[in-house]
């Protein structure tokens, strides 16, 4: 509870920040330059694990997937800029008894909010802006109501209630941005997102004879790769 709390206050912060500083941005001219983009890409995680629960041993890994989603920049000086992030992917948990060989799919969505700080390698009235790229936030993993339903019936051999995990995020990257257009641009972007592996509402060891555990630990890195369409809300 207390991680999805705080999830829901960084989105609310980074969307205060950007609006904040876009309705200001008439003070600052074109060198601020606020601007707003769509992202659509490709959401690749990483976080594969073996283990044993009772006589069996399992593997459990993340599948790829797409993501969209928003994203709202400004320019804080000639080299430097902040931005705020809300994206959406659509993975998935494939869990695999070893033996016997049962194979399931646990549909999961992903919210993702971020604040990152930007570093351009050229000033901002230049046509390429190559940058690098670095920040914190949160990730919320919700299981879909066809997991839940799965799980409900079998989950490592057993019945359990999965919920949604909320987990930190740090993430880094590179970029490039082009604005060939007065008001239009584009910009694609290389991204590693650090979270803590989500146990979906389950604890990590069994707390009783009978009761649902996940025992996993550790790391997931999601590797995003997207393309954005930006708008430019001041001309050049």
């Amino acid at each position: 509870m207390c991680k999805m709390v705080l999830l829901r206050n960084c989105g609310r912060v980074s969307l205060f920040f950007f609006f904040t500083v876009l309705l200001g941005s008439s003070a600052f001219a074109q060198g601020f330059d606020p601007r707003i983009s769509l992202l659509l890409g490709a959401s690749l995680p990483s976080g594969s694990r073996t283990f044993v629960v009772g006589p069996s041993v399992f593997d459990s890994e993340f599948q790829n997937g797409a993501k969209l989603g928003l994203r709202g920049a400004v320019n804080i000086g000639e080299h430097w800029g902040a931005e705020a992030t809300y994206s959406f992917s659509a993975d998935g948990l494939q869990i695999t008894q070893v033996a016997p060989a049962i194979v399931q799919n646990f549909g999961v969505h992903v919210d993702e909010f971020t604040g990152n700080a930007l570093f351009f390698f050229t000033g901002h009235e230049r046509f390429l802006r190559p940058f690098l790229t670095a920040g914190l936030g949160g990730s919320h993993f919700s299981p879909t109501d066809n997991a839940k339903l799965m799980a409900a019936t079998n989950f490592l051999g057993q019945r359990a209630v999965i919920t949604g995990s909320s987990e930190f995020d740090f993430n880094f990257g590179a970029g490039i941005e082009a604005r060939p257009w007065e008001h239009f641009g584009v910009r694609f972007d290389l991204r590693d997102h650090v979270t803590g592996f989500p146990t979906f509402g389950l604890p990590q060891a069994a707390t009783g004879p009978n009761a649902p555990f996940f025992p996993v630990s550790g790391r997931v890195q999601d590797v995003e790769l997207t393309a954005g369409f930006v708008y430019h809300f001041l001309g050049k």
